[in-house]
């Protein structure tokens, strides 16, 4: 026996059931938190044209990197290396250090 499953979109807006062709899924932030939203071609438009003006003052926020915390982990696993191979333990140069090394390690520097 077939089974077929069929999604079906509705306006969230004003309910309006969506062929696939007709919903546009808008995505957006407020304050922090992301929003998604199935709309007809015309709410969205509408809600395009109700956020324009604000757009158009806004400025655009840029993403921005942490590559500053990678060099201190970087730092900190060396110096657990080097540390570790001064102290007898068996670490390669490069990969994962094992945990009991790294609790060794901070035990020694409370």
């Amino acid at each position: 026996m077939a089974r077929k499953e069929i999604t079906q979109y509705f306006d969230d807006l004003d309910g309006a059931p969506l062929n696939d062709d007709q919903v546009h899924i808008v995505r957006f932030s407020l304050e922090g938190t992301n929003y998604v939203l199935d709309l007809s071609a015309e709410n969205a438009t509408k809600l395009h044209e109700a956020l324009q003006p604000f757009i158009d003052v806004a400025r655009k926020e840029t993403a921005t990197t942490r590559r500053a915390t990678a060099p201190r982990r970087n730092n900190r696993a060396k110096e657990i290396r080097k540390w570790a191979q001064d102290n007898g333990y068996d670490v390669a140069d490069r990969g994962k250090i094992p945990t009991e090394v790294i609790d060794a390690y901070d035990a020694a520097h409370k």
